[in-house]
C-alpha cells in the first residue's frame, strides 16, 4: 500500500504570491509559479546498472565504497520498502511514506513524502551510501495553449473545412512532410508514446477504440480523475480523457486518420501508447511524470514525446536526467522548449526535460494563414540552458494548428503553441526513421539540425529586425525539413556547437563532414549570423529580449574541401565574440557554420547552429539586493516596513507559554495578522536559494544559543532556514515568504530581534566557495507572540 498525505495548508504552500508591481519593459515582471511539493523527494539508488550518464547533482554527494560496505544495490520494486526504512535507522529521518517505485533499467528509485523534513533532510538522505541522487518533486501544471476555435462553433467548422480542403495540408508542406508521404512514408511500424494528459480515443479520427488493433494500442492513467501532486493517484489501465483536451490534439497531430477537417495526422502508421499524468484539475508532480516516461520507453515505445514540463532551463532536474538516458538508451524523445506565456520569461527560459543532453527541445513557427507565418512563434521561449546546452534544438509549425479535440468539447480545435509544434517534429523523427533505416536519436537529430531552414526574426520591442536571421536562443537550428534529412548523403558529426561564456571560452573546436553519397561532393564553409540577444538591461532580465546585430566573427579550416564516397574530413572552427557590447547585460550571440556545395546529383544545404555567450555567467548578478524588501502581509500593497517594526504572530500551539498581551498598534508595532513579508527576486536562475532566521542579540546579552554557523563560509549564525527553504533548481521569478516564527526543521524561532537573509548560489559556481553566494539582509524587526 503507497501512503498519501494532503492538507489545505500543504496545498496552499505549493503556489507562491504574485507580486502587484509595475515595471519597465527592461525587467522581468514576478509572477506566480509552481514550486515544489512540501516534504516530497525522489532519490536515485546507487545502481551500477544504470545509464553512465552524469546528471548536474543539486547536491555534492560524498563518495562512497559500496563494494568495501559489502551492501547490495537496490531495485526499486524489491527495496524501496528496505530503503525507506533506512532513512529511520540510518538518517534519522521518521514519518516517511512512499510515493512512487521508479524501476527501469535507465533509472531506478522511489519517491518518497518526509512529514518532518528539515533544511538538512536533503543532505541526511544523501549521506546515505544507498542514494546516487536526490531532488525534490515539483508541483507541474498542463501546458498553457491558446485555443482560438473549437468544432462547436459550427459556422466557423464549415468555413474552416472548405479552406483546408483546396490545398495540402499547410504545416506538412512547410516542413516536407508531404514530400516523404508521397513516397508512401507513414511510420507504419512504430510505436508512439505520448506523455501528456491523456487521450480521447473515441474520437472518430483516432480510431475510436483503445486496446490491441486499434491506433491507440497502449498506454497507462498513472493519475486518475483528481489528483492534485499532493493526494493519493488513482491509476489504471485505461487512459481516456476528455476534460482537458491536450493530449487529444497532440494525437491528432502526430496520427489522425481522414476526416471532414481536411487533414490528417503526419505519420498515421504510429501505433499509439498514451501515458496520462495529468488530472482534469491541469496539475501533476514530477515524479509521476517520471514515471509516465520510464513507463512509455519500458512498454517499447520507438519515440516518446511529451509536450509537457514546467519552466526551469536545468538540465540537472530528475526529468531532464531521465529523458537523456532514454536517448542514451536508443529512443529518440521530443519535448516542448515551452511556452512564454505573456512574455515573463526571456533568454534561459527553457522548460525541462527540453534542457535534456540529447533530447530535441522544440520551437515553434507561425503556420501558413497565421500572423507573421514562417517565423518562430513569439511564446516560443528562449534558451539556451543555464550550463549553456544549445536549445531549442529545431522547430515545426506550431502556431494556429488544427488537430482532434475530445469529443465532449467539440471533436476538433485549432490551438497554438509548442506544443502543437513537438509532435510533427515527433512524427518527422518518425518518417526519417522509416526512410533511412535508423532509429539512432543522436543521428536523426543531427539529420534535422543540419538540414533546417533558418528564419528570419520577429520584430521586438518595438524595433524592425525582421531582415535579420532570428537567434538561435530562441528558433534553434531552424524549421525542420524532413525529405532533406531523410536524403541527406553528407552527414555532420554534431548537431550544434556551444562556445560557452568568457570565462570558459571555447575558441577553437571542429566537426566532422562525411560524405555517404555516391558521388564526389565539394563543399564552401562560410558563416551566417543570427541577431544578437540582450539577456539583461542594467542588471534586470529582459522579458522581451533586446537584439542587436553585433555578431562573432568565425573563420574555418579548410573553407573549401572535397570529399570523394565514405570520406570525411574535420572542419577546424574559430571564434571572437561580437565587440563592443556590454559584457554585464549578457549578450548571447549565435548564428550557423553553413556548409554548401554540390555533387552529381544535387545541391548541398547543410548548416550548424551555435551559441554563446560574450559575457561572464558567474559574474552575473542573480539576486538584485537593492530591489528587495520587507513588507507585511495583510497589505495587498505589498508596502515596505520601517526597520524595529514589531510583528504580533498568534504563538504556536506548541507554545502557549509564549504568548504575550497585545500591544497597541502604530507605525512600528503592528497588529495580529500581519506577519513579516520578505520580497526574493531572481534575475538569473540560482540552483539553491536559502532564506535563513537570523537572531540579534541585544546589547549586552547572551547570543541565542540555538544559532549555528550556517555553513556557507560568511560567518553567519542562523536559527536555520525558514519553513519551505531552501528552494533548489530556481528559475528566474519574484515571490513573497510570510514567516510566522515557523523553522525547516519544524522548530520555532523563540520571540526576539531578527532579520531575514537571502542567500542565492551564483551560476555556475561552486557552493563551496563563499564568493559563490550572493546574499541580501533584511532590516531587524521584531517577533512578539500574543494569544490568537
Amino acid at each position: 500500500m503507497v501512503a498519501w498525505r494532503a492538507s489545505v495548508v500543504a496545498l496552499a504552500s505549493l503556489v507562491t504570491v504574485a507580486v502587484a508591481s509595475t515595471v519597465e519593459r527592461s525587467e522581468t515582471t514576478p509572477v506566480i509559479e509552481q514550486t515544489n511539493v512540501p516534504g516530497a523527494f525522489i532519490v536515485e539508488f546507487a545502481d551500477s546498472k544504470a545509464s553512465q550518464r552524469t546528471p548536474i547533482p543539486i547536491l555534492t554527494l560524498p563518495t562512497h565504497s559500496h563494494s568495501c560496505r559489502g551492501e547490495p544495490l537496490l531495485t526499486a520494486d524489491q527495496d524501496a520498502p528496505a530503503f525507506l526504512s533506512r532513512l529511520e535507522s540510518e538518517a534519522g529521518i521518521v514519518k516517511v511514506s512512499q510515493r512512487l517505485s521508479l524501476d527501469s533499467k535507465i533509472f531506478r528509485g522511489v519517491s518518497f513524502n518526509v512529514e518532518d523534513h528539515d533544511d538538512k533532510t536533503l543532505s541526511r538522505i544523501g549521506s546515505l551510501p544507498q542514494v546516487k541522487n536526490i531532488w525534490p518533486v515539483p508541483l507541474i501544471a498542463v501546458p498553457e495553449i491558446d485555443v482560438s476555435w473549437t468544432g462547436k462553433d459550427l459556422k466557423r467548422k464549415y468555413k474552416h473545412k472548405r479552406q483546408t480542403n483546396s490545398t495540402a495540408w499547410p504545416p506538412h508542406v512547410m516542413t516536407q512532410v508531404d514530400k516523404l508521404r508521397a513516397g508512401g512514408f507513414t511510420g507504419e511500424g512504430l510505436r508512439f508514446g505520448i506523455v501528456d494528459t491523456g487521450i480521447d480515443y473515441t474520437h472518430p479520427a483516432l480510431g475510436g477504440c483503445f486496446g490491441p488493433g486499434c491506433l491507440v494500442e497502449f498506454g497507462y492513467d498513472l493519475v486518475g480523475d483528481s489528483y492534485d501532486g499532493t493526494s493519493a493517484p488513482v491509476p489504471d489501465n485505461d487512459p481516456f480523457e476528455d476534460c482537458l483536451g491536450h493530449g487529444t490534439h497532440v494525437a491528432g497531430i502526430v496520427a489522425a486518420t481522414e476526416n471532414p477537417m481536411g487533414f490528417t495526422g503526419a505519420s498515421p502508421g504510429v501505433r499509439l501508447g498514451a501515458y496520462r499524468t495529468f488530472a482534469c484539475n491541469g496539475l501533476t508532480s514530477g515524479d509521476v511524470m517520471l514515471a509516465g516516461v520510464i513507463r512509455a520507453f519500458e512498454d517499447g515505445s520507438d519515440i516518446i514525446t511529451g509536450s509537457i514540463g514546467s519552466p526551469n532551463g536545468w538540465a540537472g532536474e530528475a526529468f531532464s536526467v531521465a529523458v537523456s538516458r532514454i536517448v542514451d538508451a536508443g529512443v529518440p524523445c521530443t519535448f516542448a522548449a515551452g511556452n512564454q506565456v505573456g512574455g515573463t520569461e526571456g533568454l534561459f527560459g527553457l522548460s525541462n526535460p527540453s534542457s535534456g543532453d540529447g533530447v530535441m527541445s522544440i520551437s515553434s513557427y507561425q503556420s501558413e494563414g497565421a500572423d507573421s507565418a514562417g517565423k518562430v512563434s513569439a511564446y516560443t521561449s528562449w534558451g539556451p540552458t543555464f550550463e549553456l546546452g544549445l536549445a531549442p534544438s529545431f522547430g515545426a509549425p506550431g502556431g494556429g494548428i488544427m488537430s482532434t479535440w475530445p469529443v465532449a468539447l467539440g471533436e476538433y480545435a485549432v490551438a497554438s503553441g509548442t506544443s502543437m509544434a513537438t509532435p510533427l517534429v515527433a512524427s518527422i523523427v518518425a518518417l526519417v526513421s522509416q526512410a533511412r533505416g535508423t532509429r539512432d536519436p543522436d543521428l536523426i537529430k543531427r539529420l534535422l539540425a543540419s538540414t533546417a531552414k533558418p528564419n528570419l526574426s520577429q520584430s521586438y520591442g518595438g524595433e524592425d529586425f525582421s531582415a535579420g536571421l532570428g537567434p538561435v536562443a530562441q528558433q534553434g537550428a531552424g524549421m525542420v525539413q524532413a525529405y532533406d534529412a531523410a536524403y541527406a548523403t553528407s552527414i555532420l558529426s554534431v548537431a550544434g556547437i556551444s562556445f560557452n561564456d568568457t570565462d570558459s571560452l571555447v575558441s577553437e573546436t571542429s566537426f566532422t563532414v562525411t560524405n555517404v553519397g555516391d558521388s564526389v561532393a565539394t563543399y564552401n564553409v562560410s558563416h551566417a549570423p543570427a541577431l544578437t540577444a540582450i539577456t539583461l538591461s542594467d542588471i534586470y532580465r529582459q522579458s522581451t529580449p533586446g537584439l542587436s546585430t553585433a555578431y562573432a566573427t568565425l573563420t574555418f579550416e579548410p573553407a573549401t574541401f572535397t570529399l570523394e564516397p565514405n570520406a570525411s574530413a574535420e572542419v577546424s572552427v574559430s571564434v571572437v565574440p561580437p565587440q563592443g557590447l556590454d559584457a554585464a547585460t549578457l549578450p548571447v550571440y549565435s548564428g550557423w557554420v553553413v556548409l554548401n556545395g554540390t555533387n552529381t546529383d544535387d545541391d548541398i544545404a547543410l548548416s550548424v547552429p551555435y551559441v554563446g555567450v560574450a559575457g561572464s555567467m558567474k559574474n552575473a548578478t542573480v539576486l538584485p539586493s537593492h530591489r528587495l524588501f520587507l513588507s507585511r502581509s495583510d497589505d495587498a500593497r505589498n508596502p515596505t516596513v520601517l526597520a524595529n517594526t514589531t510583528f504580533q504572530v498568534a504563538a504556536p500551539a506548541a507554545h502557549p507559554d509564549w504568548a504575550q498581551p497585545l500591544l497597541e498598534t502604530s507605525d512600528l508595532v503592528l497588529p495580529l495578522g500581519a506577519l513579516p513579508d520578505q520580497f526574493l527576486w531572481l534575475v538569473m536562475g540560482s540552483a539553491e536559494v536559502r532564506l535563513e532566521a537570523v537572531p540579534i542579540a541585544a546589547p549586552g546579552s547572551e547570543p541565542n544559543p540555538d544559532a549555528k554557523d550556517n555553513g556557507l563560509g560568511l560567518g553567519v549564525t542562523s536559527l536555520g532556514n525558514v519553513a519551505g527553504y531552501p528552494v533548489l533548481f530556481r528559475r528566474p521569478i519574484g515571490w513573497l515568504s510570510s514567516w510566522n516564527g515557523n523553522l525547516a526543521d519544524g522548530s520555532w524561532a523563540p520571540a526576539g530581534r531578527y532579520r531575514l537573509s537571502i542567500f542565492a548560489l551564483k551560476l555556475m559556481a561552486d557552493r563551496s566557495v563563499p564568493e559563490s553566494w550572493e546574499r541580501y539582509d533584511s532590516p531587524e524587526f521584531i517577533i512578539r507572540y500574543v494569544q490568537a
